[in-house]
């Protein structure tokens, strides 16, 4: 007759536990990346004309594209001029000035020129290629790539015009499945 002291069970019953560890701490860090400023909110948005923002101030908001309070592209100056300059600025440093160019949900998203400087910073752009551009009636889209350590990223801009004025609708990165 064999005895049976219980030490088999013990090293089951460890390997279970640390089992069970690991898997929490894979949810958490699954849930931290998910729900933590991820960055890619309204930049993946579809060209709606309204952004969901959660990424740089925490919240979730719905901005939509209003003509009144929209940014304006400066008299005599292109929807393909203006795209240009604001990457004339990032590749420069001047983040104050390519803040203010974004469209109205993109500033909305970052929350503060402070947290688009240190986004931008992050990302290191260095130059930038006008890829497309497109005019059909009062809409104008300027397809842009920016190239950056981290690889190069395409940005889809929207201009609507009124009246005699170009308004800034949209930033999107349609390469980024929209």
């Amino acid at each position: 007759m064999e005895e049976s002291n219980g030490t088999a069970a013990a090293p089951n019953r460890t390997t279970v536990i640390l089992l069970g560890v690991i898997v929490v701490l894979l949810l958490a860090i699954v849930g931290y990346f998910a729900f933590a400023g991820n960055g890619g909110t309204a930049d993946d948005a579809a060209d709606t004309g309204t952004a969901e923002t959660t990424g740089m101030t925490g919240t979730t908001t719905e901005v939509e594209f209003d003509p009144a309070t929209a940014v304006k592209v400066p008299e005599g100056q292109t929807p393909e001029q203006y795209v240009s300059a604001y990457f004339d600025a990032v590749v420069a440093g001047d983040f104050a000035t390519a803040y203010a160019m974004l469209p109205t949900a993109k500033q909305a998203e970052y929350g503060s020129e402070a947290a688009f400087t240190t986004q931008l910073t992050g990302y290191g752009v260095t130059a930038y290629t006008i890829d497309d551009f497109t005019e059909e009636g009062e809409e104008a889209r300027v397809t842009a790539t920016a190239s950056m350590p981290g690889g190069n990223f395409q940005y889809l801009w929207t201009f609507v015009k009124e009246g005699e004025v170009w308004l800034v609708k949209s930033r999107t990165l349609p390469g980024m499945g929209q």
